[in-house]
């Protein structure tokens, strides 16, 4: 049994002809290029592919200077010539996608700044809440002052009632004990005139009838003396 031995150029042309799978490539910066039925400048145009494409490298002819792709957003698959295709997207694509992305974080930062600008009015919305329930706690807490001051007003009150009660109490009592002594003082005193009146109508009666009778006799006795 004889071996067949294998060419080293037949081999690297058999590993060339496998296509490079994985492998994503993109439109050159060209305005378009055409998406051939085969890999010959002779085969039909499917359509015109834009610059910056993505496509996937299915295939690669014998010659390597056609790629058989699928267009990845698409799918649609054709065959196009590799020297118009780029690894990285091109310049004009990078940019555009720079200034997508610029647009994009202009306007985070737009939304961001507007953000803050909610914050900053919720902030001060605080601020001025917070400032109102300070001064309504101040007025309620007058208010509170203003009614312990008014409730203890009551006990005051009492306090000085009972005192003013007290004070009438002994007033009364020594009222009373005034009226008593003044009683007791009237009663002597009637008794002191009615003892004085006693004694100057006994005198009376005493000068008036029994002195003059005691003159009479002795004038008798001195007259009938003289004779």
């Amino acid at each position: 049994m004889t071996m067949t031995r294998f060419s080293p150029w037949l081999l690297i042309l058999l590993l060339a002809s496998f296509p490079a799978r994985a492998e994503t490539l993109y439109v050159s910066d060209q305005l378009s290029i055409p998406l051939r039925s085969g890999d010959t400048m002779q085969h039909r145009i499917l359509k015109f592919l834009k610059s910056g494409t993505r496509l996937e490298v299915l295939e690669t002819n014998d010659a390597g200077s056609h790629y058989r792709v699928k267009v990845v957003d698409t799918g649609r698959e054709g065959w196009v010539e590799a020297g118009k295709l780029m690894r990285e997207p091109g310049a004009r694509v990078q940019l555009a996608a720079l200034n997508k992305q610029l647009a994009s974080l202009k306007g985070d930062v737009k939304a961001k700044n507007q953000r803050i600008a909610e914050l900053q009015e919720n902030i001060r919305q605080l601020q001025q809440k917070n400032h109102q329930l300070e001064q309504r706690g101040q007025r309620q807490s007058q208010q509170l002052d203003e009614l312990k001051r008014v409730a203890a007003k009551p006990v005051q009150l009492a306090k000085a009632n009972m005192q003013l009660k007290n004070e009438l109490d002994g007033l009364r009592r020594e009222m009373d004990r005034v009226v008593g002594e003044n009683a007791r003082l009237s009663d002597s005193a009637i008794r002191e005139w009615f003892l004085i009146g006693g004694g100057v109508s006994l005198v009376s009666l005493f000068f008036g009838l029994i002195i003059p009778n005691i003159r009479w006799r002795r004038k008798k006795d001195s007259w009938g003396g003289g004779f």
